[in-house]
This record gives C-alpha cells, structure tokens and sequence, in this order.
C-alpha cells in the first residue's frame, strides 16, 4: 500500500509519467502521507508485542486518527510526531510494566544498544532531513530520507516474530 501510493505520487509528481497517473494528484498525495505515517504506527505497535484484542485495538486507533490528522494537515510536524509520540509513550508504559513485573531491564541490553538506539537515531535524521532540510536539494534530500526511514525500521522491527508458529519449515507449493 505504502510503496505503490509513495512510489505513484512520485512518479508523477515529476516530469514525464503523466501516463501512470490514474489517480488526482491532491489523492496520490493524501495516500502517499497516510501510508507512511500509518505504516510507523503499525511497526511501532509491532514493537509494543501486545496480544490480541489489544493490538488490533491500538492498530485501529491508529488509522482512524491518522487519517483525520492527515486530512486537516499533510505537511505539518504534527503527521508524524502525533503517531510516534503517541507510540513512544504506549510502548514506554508497557515496557515500563514488563520490568516492574520481571524486576530487570525489559527488553534486554543488548536490544537497546544493537535495534532501539541506532534505530531511533536513523529515525531522528529522517524526520530532521523531511521536515528541515528539504529545500537544500530535494531530489537527493528526498531520497536519503526515505533510505533513512527505511533504515529506521530495520532497526526497531522485532528480529523474530513472537506471533508466527512454529510448525516446522514452510509447505512447499505444488504447481
């Protein structure tokens, strides 16, 4: 959802791809913001590990509050910083609650010196590249930005999936 709205409005925000463009303009744009901001809301979740109903809850507070945001402001610091402060401080208090309860550091040590701390420093120079330096050159700005959030995400996403089974190797397909 996020790459086919983000790479569409790209595509024919430029010079020479009329062609791709199927959509408005004003619609590609709407998308593009809300796909990102959505999908930093999702995989911050994602790190909270919350069980269910309680995830999908979040999840779905999510995208209903970001679209509104995103619908009265697409520009302003508040698309993003409204998703991830609001992340920030849901995780903060479940993780506060895990060490209460373990009596130690939640999660361990090394989860925050090898995902969270460069994670979050990756995250910080996305937001600093879209929000401050963007005018310098945008074609590269741009680009170094979505690299940066990618980046980002690599880092803070949960190295094993605590959800998946574990049923032994995948089925293979027959064709």
């Amino acid at each position: 959802f996020t790459m086919f709205f983000v790479a569409l409005y790209h595509a024919c925000d430029g010079p020479g791809l009329p062609l791709v463009c199927f959509m408005r303009r004003d619609a590609l744009e709407y998308f593009s913001v809300y796909g990102t901001a959505l999908s930093m809301w999702v995989s911050l979740m994602a790190l909270a590990d919350f069980d269910e109903p309680k995830r999908s809850t979040f999840v779905m507070f999510g995208v209903l509050t970001i679209a509104v945001r995103i619908h009265h402001d697409r520009w302003g610091y508040g698309v993003y910083s409204g998703p991830i402060g609001t992340a920030v401080l849901i995780i903060a208090t479940k993780w506060l609650q895990q060490m209460k309860e373990k009596k130690g550091l939640y999660p361990d040590k090394s989860v925050y010196t090898q995902q969270i701390g460069p994670g979050l420093c990756f995250g910080a120079l996305a937001l600093m590249l879209r929000f401050f330096f963007e005018d310098w050159d945008y074609t590269y700005v741009h680009s170094f930005y979505h690299c940066a959030l990618a980046m980002s995400f690599v880092l803070l996403l949960p190295k094993v999936n605590k959800k998946a089974g574990s049923a032994g190797p995948p089925a293979k397909l027959d064709c």
